[in-house]
């Protein structure tokens, strides 16, 4: 499980450098997310990346960061489920609409969590 934990800090790494190079395609990415019901298969993989986390946690060097982590993704994919696209697209397109200035912003985040990431593991 470490392994897959590390493997996601460097998926959350390049994503966030791909994020800060070009912003245009964290919203390309939202985009396709908030179509049809796929935001109930995003709150799935939250949930499971939650769970891989968690079960991680114990043989990492930064174990109560990796339980927050995992605890947060749970929380995500969980209430993703629970608001539904009905109520969890519009925000999310709102957030999408922020300036490329934010969005490098949050892909600075992005890149950070995945080096914490990686560094905890």
């Amino acid at each position: 499980m470490v392994g897959l934990v590390k493997l996601v800090g460097i998926v959350i790494v390049v994503l966030g450098v791909v994020y800060l190079i070009k912003p245009v395609m964290m919203q390309k990415i939202a985009k396709y997310w908030v179509e049809g019901n796929r935001l109930y298969i995003a709150s799935v993989i939250n949930i499971l990346f939650g769970i891989i986390f968690f079960s991680a946690a114990a043989k990492c060097s930064w174990p109560i960061f990796i339980g927050i982590m995992g605890g947060l993704s749970l929380l995500k994919g969980v209430v993703l489920g629970v608001l539904g696209p009905k109520k969890a697209v519009p925000i999310i397109e709102e957030l999408m609409k922020s300036s490329k200035r934010i969005l490098r912003l949050m892909a600075i985040i992005v890149l950070v969590f995945g080096v914490f990431v990686i560094y905890a593991v």
